[in-house]
């Protein structure tokens, strides 16, 4: 008999479930301190909670549709379509708390984000020009726009694209018939 599991069909409820824990994240950052956006650990926490849930749609969907074999392309897409998903959440509420909700947490994050990188290009011995020009830039640009958080989905997109391309790498199945 043959197995009419798509793929698809798997893995989407994956890239739910990773959306609404991205989302989650966002919020609890946001109500308890928005100085949680500019540390370097909440990016490191958010990567590995993409691959756990990345790994586990891989296991589940070569699970569910591998008969006997799960196609680079199928494990390709097992883990594109959650991170997809899960990022398009994830971006949906951001723009919502910085550009609907709280337009001032926004502003209040890019100053944040102005002076940590103050301080840490003074802790690497930097000009004062080229820390006034990088603090100048960071005010002139606010990240929490609705284009620029767009463009920000986009460039996860690429970048989960070839995280993807490596995991299908490693749980593709061939099939045994086949030789």
């Amino acid at each position: 008999m043959e197995n009419t599991t798509s793929v698809k069909s798997v893995a989407a409820p994956f890239g739910i479930y990773l959306g609404i824990v991205l989302s989650l994240i966002t919020v609890l950052a946001y109500a308890f301190n928005l100085e949680l956006f500019t540390s370097w650990y909440l990016g490191v926490f958010n990567f590995i909670i993409i691959i756990v849930f990345l790994v586990i749609s891989e296991i589940k969907t070569r699970k569910a549709v591998a008969n006997p074999a799960f196609s680079f392309k199928d494990a390709f897409i097992a883990a594109f379509i959650p991170v997809a998903i899960g990022l398009l959440i994830s971006t949906l509420v951001s723009i919502i708390i910085f550009n609907f909700v709280d337009p001032e947490a926004a502003q209040t994050v890019v100053e944040l984000t102005a002076e940590m990188t103050k301080n840490m290009m003074e802790g690497f011995g930097l000009p004062e020009a080229e820390i006034a020009k990088a603090v100048a830039e960071i005010m002139n640009s606010n990240q929490f726009t609705i284009l620029n958080q767009l463009k920000t989905y986009i460039f996860q997109l690429a970048f989960w694209a070839v995280i993807g391309l490596i995991l299908a790498l490693i749980f593709r199945k061939k099939d045994p018939q086949a030789y």
